[in-house]
C-alpha cells in the first residue's frame, strides 16, 4: 500500500467527535486516495441536543459525505463508557476487521468529556490486543499490528501541545468541505457554534505553521526514520 493510499480507522466516543476533531484531516487523506473507516462507541444517548436516532442518522450522513464505512459499538452508552476487558476486545475486533495502517483516537487528556479519555485508553489497549495471536475472543480474525497510533483533540482544553510532539496537517484545501462535514451534525449546532470553534482552532494552528488552516495530531510513540531526509518540515512557534 502506497503512502498516498493508506487505510485509516478513526474512533470516536460520540457521533460528531471524529468530524469535529479530525474531519479536515480525513477529507485531506480521502482526497489522496486513502480508505477511511469510522467507529463510534455510543449514539450520544446522554447528550442535551438530539435523540440517539438523530445522532446516528447524522453520523451516517457524515460518513457518506466522507466516503467512509461506519460501525457503531455498544459499549455501555454515552456517559457510561469504561475501558473494560470486553470493550477493549470489541475495539480490537474492529482493528482486526478494518486492518488500518493508522489508528486515530481521542487524546487522553482528563480535562474533557470523560468518555473521550476512556475511548483514548480503549484504543491504546485495543491496539495491543489486536496484534496478540493467542487471544481466544479474536481467534476468528488474523492478528493485526497498526503502523501508527495518533490522537486528535476534540476540544481546545484537551490539546496537550506542551506534553507531546504535534503533527500538524494542512487542511486549507478542504476547509469548505470540512465545514459541510461538520454541518451534518445539525443537532449539535443548536446552542453553540462548534464550527466556528473548530475553524478558529485550525486557523491558529495553521497561522503558526505558515498555512491557512491546520489540524493537530499527537503521536503516542516515537517514530523511526532511516534517514534525516525523511523528516517533515518543522513548525516554528513564536
Amino acid at each position: 500500500m502506497s503512502e498516498s493510499n493508506l487505510r485509516i480507522l478513526a474512533v470516536g466516543a460520540h457521533p460528531d467527535d471524529i468530524e469535529f476533531g479530525c474531519g479536515g484531516i480525513l477529507l485531506t487523506e480521502a482526497a489522496r486516495g486513502s480508505e477511511l473507516a469510522l467507529c463510534v462507541c455510543s449514539r450520544g444517548e446522554a447528550g442535551s441536543n438530539g435523540t440517539p436516532d438523530e445522532r446516528e442518522s447524522e453520523a451516517r450522513r457524515a460518513a457518506q459525505f466522507l466516503g467512509a464505512t461506519l460501525e457503531f459499538l455498544e459499549l455501555g452508552g454515552d456517559g457510561h463508557l469504561e475501558a473494560a476487558v470486553a470493550n477493549n476486545i470489541a475495539v480490537a475486533r474492529q482493528i482486526r476487521l478494518t486492518r488500518p495502517d493508522i489508528l486515530l483516537a481521542p487524546i487522553g487528556s482528563l480535562d474533557q468529556h470523560p468518555d473521550h479519555a476512556v475511548v483514548s485508553q480503549l484504543c491504546r489497549n485495543a491496539a495491543r490486543l489486536a496484534r496478540y495471536g493467542g487471544l481466544e475472543e479474536l481467534r476468528d480474525l488474523a492478528p493485526h499490528a497498526i503502523r501508527h497510533h495518533l490522537e486528535y483533540a476534540i476540544t481546545a482544553d484537551a490539546d496537550s501541545r506542551r506534553d507531546q510532539p504535534t503533527i500538524r496537517v494542512d487542511v486549507s484545501a478542504q476547509l469548505a468541505r470540512w465545514i459541510e462535514l461538520m454541518e451534518c451534525h445539525q443537532t449539535q449546532l443548536r446552542t453553540r457554534n462548534y464550527i466556528d470553534l473548530q475553524t478558529a482552532r485550525a486557523r491558529l494552528l495553521g497561522i503558526e505553521a505558515g498555512v491557512e488552516y491546520a489540524q493537530a495530531l499527537y503521536a503516542t510513540d516515537d517514530m523511526l526514520v532511516t534517514s534525516l531526509a525523511e523528516l517533515p518540515a518543522s513548525v516554528r512557534l513564536f
